[in-house]
């Protein structure tokens, strides 16, 4: 594959895509049909409990508001908080009435679920493999050094080169650069929970 580009973020997505496809295939960490379905049951009840939270959360503002006691400035912080929430509420009535068993939409769920899931596998497989710390992210904990070493490797064998010399600072600042990261603690074995365990099989943040 020749990649031509000017813009060298979008070289370093195309070559670690290409390969990490490449090592979920090798070693068969495609999504089951199983996983799949867990999972989007498993997220379907977790959007359940954060409604059930937002609605307490929503009750409390109203008691709250009846008081005639109650500062300006608390008034139009609850005021605004009831506003975002009474947002939430719409949008969340408006997801019901488009019904969970239309196709498109259970066809788009399943193609997240996929992603997320080959995902944490691909990040659980480099880890055992290669170690190292692990960072915080949104779609869950990633191991860090486990990608530079893989990546590293990848280019020692000549799985990819860059001909473009200036891109390859861009290339690696995202694994060279720990001012962008938040990192799990080295001691103890958060980390180690954290990359086994799914963010989607945890009770907490």
């Amino acid at each position: 594959m020749q990649i031509r580009t000017n813009d060298g973020d979008e070289m370093a997505d195309v070559i670690r895509q290409s390969l990490l496809e490449h090592y979920a295939k090798e070693r068969g960490l495609e999504a089951t049909d199983a996983e799949i379905r867990e999972y989007v049951a498993k997220t379907r009840e977790l959007a359940q409990r954060d409604r059930a939270q937002r609605e307490t959360q929503r009750g409390q503002i109203l008691e709250t508001l009846k008081s005639d006691s109650l500062a300006a400035s608390d008034r139009e912080r609850l005021e605004s908080e009831l506003d975002t929430l009474d947002e939430m509420r719409r949008l969340d009535l408006e997801s019901d009435q488009s019904g969970q068993d239309d196709p498109e939409e259970e066809a788009a769920r399943e193609a997240v679920a996929k992603a997320f899931i080959e995902q944490w596998k691909v990040n659980q497989a480099l880890y055992r493999q290669y170690g190292g710390r692990v960072i915080y992210q949104q779609g869950g904990a990633e191991p860090l050094d486990a990608y530079r070493a893989f990546l590293e490797n990848a280019q020692a064998n000549g799985d990819f080169e860059i001909f473009e010399k200036r891109f390859e600072p861009v290339f690696w600042k995202y694994y060279t650069t720990d001012s962008l990261h938040s990192f799990y603690p080295e001691s103890g074995d958060a980390k180690d929970k954290a990359i086994d365990t799914p963010w989607w099989f945890r009770d907490g943040p």
